[in-house]
């Protein structure tokens, strides 16, 4: 959806903000078109590939194995969500201005340098207060959720308002819209899970997106000062679908024009072991595109579906082949969690596991690589799992207990 009904508006310049920053060319908006249906073809033959050759079906989610976690697995939850509590606490000490605080009270305009500072250009190491602060966060929200939906007693409400509480506070303080949207989302998808085995009638999802669509278009209202519900309705739908594919065609502008292929140098480089340092090439797009931005010290960012990285990379050679890896690998990982005892913590676990991998249609594709997040968040949920003293591993008929 978003790398492909996107270019429809660009296509045909109804997007008069793409087409202002110089979304121009219909010939290179048809190849990011024909780019992007390359990379789903061979993202879908590379899971194909993982469950009809090599015979890795994932385990159906089934709710009548649903076990309960234990007295200590609920206190070690409690002990991570005091501790993210106290991670945000130390966040907010390290700010000058809060982006929300400066939208409410000055405008849209004013928030943009504080959002900056909030993120990209935050003077700490931003990606672990994001580990704590949203990932671990989001997964303890659906986590308490799921848990309340299983057993509905007093004390799992009161676990669930508080995280939630939490991961919204995290979600909307930097005026960002989609992770209070993806948040809703997540709850979304573990109500399903736990009451339906995540089949979703069409006719439930049609209305919840109504109402998602509905909250971002006040979001855009309050924060971003759109004048009307119709000009927050497209602002809306252009971030979302435009505003996610279109900086693919300035990729295709920029390499390798004005920068050669990097040749692997966007990949992660862990403690520097590598003889290269990472080229920050989403930063170095919206820099060459908005050079008065970069200027004023707004530390912004282009990125765009997975293929874009792809491109840069290795050029178009490279999206099939990345395209058709990172599908063998998604699918590898669907069957190595669907092997999971299922209880709260491991349906708060798939649910954050899809909306991180679902980051790939409006990222790239290395972070995945070596996921700090994935890593963590993982140790710590078979920390949890091992409480118990077992890990429950699942078969397609019937499940069996795996001894440390």
């Amino acid at each position: 959806m978003f790398s492909i009904i996107g270019t429809l508006p660009l296509f045909y310049f109804l997007d008069d903000y793409r087409y202002n920053i110089g979304i121009e060319d219909q010939i290179l908006v048809l190849t990011v078109l024909f780019y992007s249906s390359v990379n789903i073809i061979f993202f879908l033959v590379g899971a194909v590939f993982i469950r009809k050759v090599t015979r890795l079906q994932p385990v159906i989610y089934d709710t009548k194995y649903t076990r309960p976690l234990n007295l200590l697995q609920k206190q070690v939850l409690i002990g991570f969500f005091a501790f993210s509590v106290l991670v945000l606490i130390k966040y907010l000490s390290q700010l000058d201005q809060i982006a929300i605080l400066i939208s409410l009270s000055e405008g849209a305009d004013a928030a943009r340098q504080a959002r900056s500072d909030m993120g990209s250009s935050f003077s700490g190491k931003y990606h672990w207060y994001k580990l704590v602060m949203h990932d671990l966060g989001n997964l303890l929200t659906f986590t308490t959720f799921a848990l309340w939906l299983h057993r509905k007693r007093f004390y799992s409400f009161i676990a669930f308002i508080a995280t939630f509480t939490y991961s919204t506070i995290v979600a909307i303080i930097a005026t960002e819209k989609a992770p209070f949207a993806w948040l809703l989302i997540g709850l979304f998808m573990t109500y399903y899970l736990v009451k339906n085995n995540g089949f979703v009638p069409f006719k439930k999802m049609a209305l919840f997106a109504v109402g998602v669509i509905g909250i971002l278009m006040l979001a855009y209202i309050v924060f971003m000062d759109s004048d009307n519900a119709k000009s927050a309705l497209w602002s809306v739908f252009s971030r979302a679908f435009s505003g996610s594919i279109s900086p693919a065609y300035f990729y295709l502008e920029f390499f390798p024009a004005h920068q050669d292929y990097l040749l692997g140098r966007t990949f992660p480089n862990p403690g520097g072991i590598m003889p290269y340092e990472t080229y920050r090439y989403t930063v170095e797009v919206m820099n060459w595109l908005f050079p008065a931005l970069a200027k004023s010290g707004v530390v912004g960012s282009a990125p765009t579906v997975f293929w874009g990285e792809a491109y840069a990379n290795f050029g178009p050679i490279g999206i099939p082949v990345v395209a058709f890896t990172m599908g063998c690998i998604i699918a590898v990982i669907s069957y190595l969690v669907s092997k999971f005892e299922i209880n709260a913590l491991s349906t708060g676990f798939i649910v954050w596991l899809i909306l991180t991998f679902k980051d790939l249609s409006v990222t790239g594709f290395s972070g995945y690589l070596y996921s700090v997040y994935i890593i963590m968040l993982s140790f710590i949920v078979i920390l949890v799992f091992s409480l118990r003293g077992y890990i429950l591993l699942r078969k397609p008929r019937g499940r069996s207990l795996k001894k440390f």
